[in-house]
C-alpha cells in the first residue's frame, strides 16, 4: 500500500491535496560552518518563529493549500518537533527530509563517517525516527555547493541513492547560487542523475530543485526525457526569473508532453519573505501565480495535476511494514 510520510503520521496520497513541494518553516542557517553567506542571497536563511510561520500558513490553506514539504536538512536547524507542532496548529500536512546538504552545512560526523554510515543514518530517521523523536522524515535531500558533485557532497549524494533503494523515497535535490551560473544547462540535475543511476535510482523517484533559477529549456527537456520530476520552486524570486517568464517555460514544458513531470513552490526561508514582513508569503504560488497560469491557458485540469496529482505520485511510496 503506498503512504505518504507527514510529521503526524503516515497519510493515504489521496488526503494530501495542493501542495507546495519546497519550502522550509523552521530553520537556522547561522548555524553552518561559513562566516560569510552563499553567494547570490541578501541574508542568511532564518525561521525560528513558529507562531509567525504558523499565522503564515493560515493564508495558505485560505488560498487552498493542504501540504508542504518542508527542505530543512540536519545541520542547519531541522527540528522535527517544532515541524510537528507548526503542522498540528496549522492543520497543514508537513512532510520533513532526511538526506545532505552543501558541505557547509553538513553535521560534523559526517566528515569521518562512511557512505554506508550515512545510509543507515538516513534509513533511521526514515524508519524509526530523527532528531530524537519517533517522529519520521518522508522525502530524501541531496545538495551540492559547487558547480561538480564531488568531495563529501559525492559521498553523502551517493548515500541518499543508497537510501533511496532501502526506503523507496523520492529525492530532491539543490544546486546552489552562483554555481549554477558555471554548470551547462544552469542546473546539476544531468550529474544528479547520472550519479544516482549508477547506483541504481530511478531518475522518476529523483525532483530536480531550483529549475527555474537559470534555465535552459533543452536541458529541463532532456532531464524530463530521462523521467525526473523538474520543480520550479523559487516563484516569486524575481531576482532570478521573472514569473511571466516562468509561465512562459511551464507552457512550452506542457505543450512538450511533460505537464506529468513538473512541481511548484516558492522556497520561502527567510522572515522578509514573509507577508507580515512585507514579502510574498507562502500564499504566493496560489494566490497570484496560478492566476497568471489560467490568464496564459492553462486548464483546471493541468493545473490539479501539477499542484494536486504529481506531488501525491512522487511523495507516496510503498509501506514495507517498518
Amino acid at each position: 500500500m503506498k503512504v505518504i510520510r507527514t510529521v503526524r503520521g503516515d497519510i493515504a496520497p489521496e488526503e494530501l491535496g495542493v501542495t507546495a513541494t519546497h519550502e522550509h518553516l523552521y530553520c537556522d542557517q547561522r548555524l553552518c560552518r561559513s562566516d560569510v553567506d552563499f553567494p547570490g542571497t541578501y541574508a542568511k536563511m532564518v525561521l525560528q518563529d513558529k507562531d509567525l510561520v504558523v499565522s503564515e500558513l493560515a493564508e495558505f490553506t485560505a488560498a487552498g493549500g493542504r501540504a508542504i514539504a518542508e527542505m530543512t536538512a540536519s545541520g542547519w536547524g531541522r527540528d522535527v518537533s517544532a515541524l510537528k507542532e507548526i503542522s498540528e496548529r496549522s492543520g497543514v500536512h508537513v512532510i520533513a527530509i532526511s538526506g545532505y546538504y552543501v558541505e557547509d552545512c553538513l553535521p560534523d560526523y559526517v566528515g569521518e563517517a562512511s557512505i554506508e554510515e550515512l545510509v543507515e543514518t538516513v534509513v533511521l530517521e526514515v524508519t524509526e525516527g530523527a532528531d530524537g523523536t519517533d517522529i519520521r522524515t518522508g522525502l530524501l535531500k541531496s545538495g551540492v555547493g559547487r558547480p561538480v558533485i564531488e568531495g563529501r557532497e559525492a559521498k553523502c549524494a551517493r548515500a541518499v541513492a543508497r537510501a533511496q533503494l532501502r526506503t523507496g523515497l523520492a529525492i530532491t535535490t539543490h544546486t546552489s547560487a552562483s554555481s549554477r551560473f558555471e554548470v551547462p544547462g544552469g542546473n546539476l540535475g544531468m550529474q544528479h542523475l547520472n550519479l544516482f543511476e549508477e547506483e541504481g535510482v530511478d531518475p522518476a523517484r529523483v525532483i530536480i530543485g531550483h529549475t527555474d533559477e537559470n534555465v535552459d529549456i533543452r536541458n529541463l527537456v532532456a532531464m524530463a526525457r530521462r523521467g525526473a520530476y523538474l520543480q520550479f520552486d523559487v516563484i516569486g524570486k524575481l531576482h532570478w526569473m521573472l514569473d511571466e517568464t516562468r509561465v512562459e517555460l511551464l507552457g512550452q514544458l506542457v505543450e512538450k508532453g511533460y505537464g506529468d513531470r513538473l512541481l511548484l513552490s516558492s522556497d520561502r526561508c527567510r522572515e522578509m519573505e514573509l507577508k507580515a514582513r512585507g514579502g510574498p508569503g507562502y500564499d504566493h504560488v496560489l494566490r497570484d501565480f496560478v492566476p497568471r497560469l489560467r490568464e496564459a491557458g492553462f486548464d483546471e485540469s493541468t493545473i490539479h495535476l501539477v499542484l494536486v496529482e504529481n506531488p501525491a505520485r512522487v511523495l507516496s511510496f510503498e509501506q514495507n511494514g517498518d
